[in-house]
Formats: structure tokens, sequence, C-alpha cells
């Protein structure tokens, strides 16, 4: 019996040295597991600091502090009333402008952006979870929110990724709609027509100088000859030209003093993160008549236009739009 019970006592001492190894293993393995987790945690936060700077052919860079980034979105669905519905089916992003503003100098010139920019498109269920990702038109993401301030933001985060992740902390979206009420609103859109567009509407020769009221506005950014792949280019162009002459009416002192008015007729067609003060703060910049593109071609896709930045030449003019040369 004792022999027995003194086997019994060594089986004991064994699974006792057993079970202790294995704790003393896995605390020793998840120990190096957080240490590595840590680390690469501190790597990626110095990687985030160190894009502060970018060295380019030899030159260094800074970001401009001065520098700001608004997303302005036209969006194809009429009234934000008949949004919210299922994924996909929430609207297009059919006008895409980035208005750059240097906050020391009060310039701002807009950066036309091509809905049908080909950019990995995240594609979510009914209950909002990403089910896959998949290449697809720029102007498509914005399908896949909830027609607000999900939509905007995931076009707004697309937007940034292409054009290496530079930040854009504010964003606008105006449905169809609301630029015919917007230029109701400030009285009209004084423009002078650069082409030949009669065949959206007569009044649209080229040279004309008109004031877009409410339907002749829409007409004017909406319209578009389908039957032409890079017709969307020339209805960027005026998209951009009524977005930049909108923001010049802005200045004019009898729409100053009705900004709370005009903001309060607005509210129904828009959707944005940025307070009435700081919309009412863009009266205070010049606007530049230049408006820039990207650089990159158009290529024809299952009878749809795909438009492709070329890469090195992107690179090379966010560079110039958002930083600063160090001086060595």
């Amino acid at each position: 019996m004792k022999k027995g019970k003194k086997l019994s006592d060594k089986k004991i001492i064994f699974w006792v040295l057993g079970i202790f190894c294995i704790l003393l293993i896995g605390a020793t393995v998840y120990t190096v597991l957080m240490s590595r987790k840590a680390s690469e945690e501190v790597q990626g936060e110095a990687q985030d600091t160190q894009d502060q700077f970018v060295t380019y052919n030899g030159k260094k860079y800074e970001k401009n502090p001065d520098i700001r980034m608004i997303l302005f979105l036209g969006i194809d669905k009429e009234s934000t009333a008949d949004l919210g519905g299922n994924p996909g089916t929430n609207g297009q992003s059919d006008s895409i402008n980035l208005l750059v503003l240097n906050t020391k100098e009060k310039t701002g010139q807009f950066l036309q952006i091509s809905r049908d920019t080909i950019v990995p498109i995240d594609v979510y269920d009914v209950q909002g979870e990403k089910i896959l990702t998949e290449e697809g038109q720029l102007a498509l993401q914005y399908a896949y929110g909830d027609g607000k301030e999900k939509s905007c933001r995931l076009t707004k985060e697309k937007v940034e990724e292409l054009l290496y992740g530079i930040s854009i902390p504010d964003y606008f979206a105006l449905t169809i709609d609301g630029i015919s009420a917007a230029a109701d609103a400030v009285g009209g859109i004084p423009i002078t027509v650069p082409k030949d567009y009669t065949y959206l509407h007569p009044a649209f020769q080229e040279g004309a100088k008109i004031t877009l009221n409410g339907s002749l506005a829409e007409a004017y950014v909406r319209g578009r000859d389908t039957g032409e792949l890079d017709s969307n280019v020339d209805r960027m162009e005026r998209q951009s030209q009524v977005m930049q002459a909108l923001l010049v009416q802005m200045k004019t002192e009898e729409v100053q003093e009705s900004y709370a008015s005009i903001y309060q007729k607005m509210q129904p067609y828009l959707v944005t993160n940025m307070s009435f003060e700081r919309l009412e703060s863009l009266a205070e910049y010049e606007i530049s008549d230049e408006i820039l593109t990207l650089p990159g071609e158009v290529q024809e896709e299952d009878g749809k236009a795909a438009f492709y930045p070329e890469e090195i030449k992107t690179r090379e003019f966010i560079l110039k739009l958002v930083y600063k040369e160090i001086e060595s």
C-alpha cells in the first residue's frame, strides 16, 4: 500500500511539474508576443511621425501645416430624404472636387477628381459589414454607405488613399436638386460658357455670359454626351466651374448678409461635418481660376470609362501640392 502510495505521489509531482512548465512556456510566449506587438505599434507610430517628412530625388520635404482640404461631392440621387436605402443603392458621387486651402495666405484651388477613377471599392452588406473589396469607379463607393455621413466618410477615405494618404478632414455633399436650390438661394450663379454646350441647352453657347438659375444650373452640371467615352471630362470642368463660381458669389455683400437663411434652405439637400461658421469662413479665401486635374488617362473597359492616374506624376503632383521643400 505504501509503495502504491509513493508511486501515486510521484505521478502527482510529475503532473504538477508538467503543468508548471506549460504555464511557464505559455507565459514566456505571451510576453514575447506582447513585446513584439508593442514594438510593431511603436514602429507604426514612428512611421506615422516620419510621414511628416518625405525624401524624394535626394531632396527632403515637410508637410505644409497651412494646407487644409475640403472634399466637395455632388450626389446623383435627389434629396437626402430619399436616401438611407440598401447598400449599393444610395446614389453615386457624380462630382468629386477637392478644395485645397492655404489658411495662411487665404487662397484656394480646386482639384478635379474623376468619378471614373479606378480604386478598390469596399462592398458592404445590409448589416453594414464589409463583405469584399473589388476594383470599380470611385463614384460607386458612396453607394455602399448609408447615403449620408458614412457614404461621405467612405468616399473621403478612398480619395485619401488615392492621393497617397493625405488628410482630408472636411467634406460637403450636395444632391443634384440641391445644386438647383443653391443657385436660386444665392440669386443665380454667373458664368461664362467655355465651349459650345447647346446640346445641353440653347443658352449654353460658347462665350455666352449667363447667370445660372436653379434649372439651368442643374442642366449645366448634370448633362453629358453618353455616346462619348470621355464626356465626363467636360462635365467635370463644368461642375468645378459652377462650384468655383458659387464660392465667388458667396463673397458678395448681398449673399453674406443672408448666409444663415441660405444655410437653412440648403439643409434638406446637404450632408457635411462642417459647422456653419466654418462654411461661412470660405468667403475669406481667394479661389484660383485655374482648376487642377490628376495626371492620367481614360481607358474603355466593358464599354465604360476607366480613369487611371499616372503613378509617378501623381506622387510628384501631391508632393508639390501638400509639402514644401526643406532647405539644406
